[in-house]
């Protein structure tokens, strides 16, 4: 089977709960969790973060700023 292309536009319209997730309305979406329709770091309109209320990590003993944060997954091999 050959690969094909699917444009997935961005709900810029936002929630819509009224429908089936198969009967949407256009550029809406039955779910969106921390998201808006401007990204307003490069004031863009293509869907950015929601900014959080608080910090997440309490940085405040340390007299040195934090330059970046990782994630890191552990797997068990059994």
């Amino acid at each position: 089977m050959r690969p094909r292309s699917i444009i997935l536009p961005f709900p810029l319209a936002g929630i819509n709960k009224n429908f089936a997730k198969s009967a949407q309305p256009e550029m809406t979406s039955p779910d969106m969790v921390n998201v808006r329709p401007a990204d307003v770091m490069h004031n863009r309109i293509r869907g950015g973060q929601r900014p959080g209320l608080r910090h997440r990590y309490s940085v405040a003993d340390t007299a040195v700023p934090v330059i970046a944060l990782g994630e890191v997954t552990v797997v068990e091999v059994i």
